[in-house]
């Protein structure tokens, strides 16, 4: 007599069960593998010509401590002997930051537009959320001191932020000032805030995959515990909306900064969107603080 599945033996029922779950686990598992791989993929690009406005645009490379070769534009403006060293977000290049660099420019600063590697023409070794492309600014820092660059500042967006204050643990390059736009506070925490319907226990593969593929433990992204290292002039610019940064990210990170000066800028009604836009608020913020009355 033939048995209905309701009545299938027990032990054969336990080897479905089993048979199921290890399928589940795996697939849980795979599918934190390849999220990873795609989060972390390098995404270069051809770089178009340059707006005419910047001037005169000279192609520059270097090489970092890892063996990265970075790529850039350098803009030499009126004061040759100072320069700010801009670096897009997440999956940005050098063209991203343009409207900045007319910014600087007009001040008198030269400006050295960054691909951060992985980004554009640089090298495509794989994002790290700020940790390895502190590595970039860090070389970039040195090849502008070969140049004869006495005072050299750096204006980070998202990822180019938390690079910039990565610097602090990973070269300690010595900042004339930073600009921090939109800077996350740790990466479990700007990861829970992106994918807040997940529970935090079932990101584990994509976590242990980007370990394993960037070869850096994820506890240390954490741009909080590295800001207390920063001690050079630090401005903060946030939206006031942006939730995308980990919970109360901006009072955070300025608390921990272990700046001497430091100042902020909230841009209401602002998310995580690029807040050069906001109707001059971020350029006034950035005069006011390079030039306090």
């Amino acid at each position: 007599m033939s048995l209905v599945p309701n009545q299938l033996p027990s032990s054969r029922r336990r080897r479905r069960w089993c048979v199921l779950g290890g399928v589940a686990v795996g697939a849980w598992l795979a599918t934190g593998a390849v999220a990873a791989h795609f989060a972390t993929a390098a995404v270069p690009a051809a770089i178009p010509a340059p707006d005419a406005a910047l001037g005169a645009v000279e192609e520059v490379d270097t090489r970092t401590v890892d063996g990265v070769t970075v790529r850039g534009w350098f803009v030499r403006g009126r004061e040759p002997a100072t320069c700010v060293v801009l670096a897009a977000g997440v999956r940005g290049n050098r063209t991203r930051m343009q409207g900045r660099a007319s910014f600087w420019l007009a001040r008198g600063s030269s400006v050295l537009l960054v691909d951060l590697r992985g980004t554009g023409a640089s090298d495509p070794a794989r994002i790290a959320m700020g940790w390895h492309e502190a590595l970039d600014l860090c070389a970039w820092h040195a090849f502008l001191r070969d140049r004869g660059v006495a005072s050299i500042g750096v204006h980070g967006q998202s990822l180019g932020a938390a690079a910039a204050v990565f610097t602090a643990v990973r070269g300690a390059p010595e900042w004339e000032f930073v600009v921090l736009e939109a800077c996350y506070t740790n990466v479990r925490e700007a990861l829970a805030a992106r994918l807040p319907w997940l529970p935090s226990g079932l990101l584990w593969p994509m976590v242990a995959s980007a370990e394993w593929l960037l070869d850096v433990d994820v506890d240390e992204l954490d741009a909080e515990r590295a800001i207390t290292r920063l001690t050079a002039p630090t401005l903060f610019v946030q939206g006031d909306l942006d939730t995308k940064v980990g919970p109360n990210a901006k009072d955070r990170l300025f608390t921990a900064c272990s700046a001497s000066r430091k100042a902020r800028c909230d841009v209401p009604k602002a998310g995580h969107v690029d807040l050069w836009a906001a109707g001059g608020r971020v350029q006034a913020a950035i005069t006011a603080f390079l030039h306090p009355r």
